[in-house]
């Protein structure tokens, strides 16, 4: 795993790009705190036909998607009042 700051990812993008897609992971640090890990993407993430409740075939309208997503427990407007009032927004 290699470790560098901001300044030296910018420096060395295409170097570091050619490292991930090899395998490494590279911490980026601010200041000295870790604050993203860059690692390759892998493929149970670029093949998308093994996620569940897939849907098969191509969707034809906004209605036709509308129609196979669960109903909320609770509406937005109710959901963005409580993250409010905790002051998680």
């Amino acid at each position: 795993m290699i470790e560098l700051s901001v300044a030296d990812f910018e420096a060395s993008l295409n170097q570091i790009l050619s490292q991930v897609e090899r395998g490494e992971e590279v911490i980026i640090t601010r200041q000295g705190k870790a604050i993203a890990k860059l690692s390759t993407i892998g493929q149970e993430l670029i093949d998308r036909s093994n996620v569940p409740g897939k849907i098969k075939g191509k969707l034809k309208s906004r209605s036709q998607l509308r129609r196979t997503q669960p109903i909320a427990a609770t509406s937005s407007l109710e959901t963005l009042q409580t993250l409010r009032s905790e002051a998680r927004y």
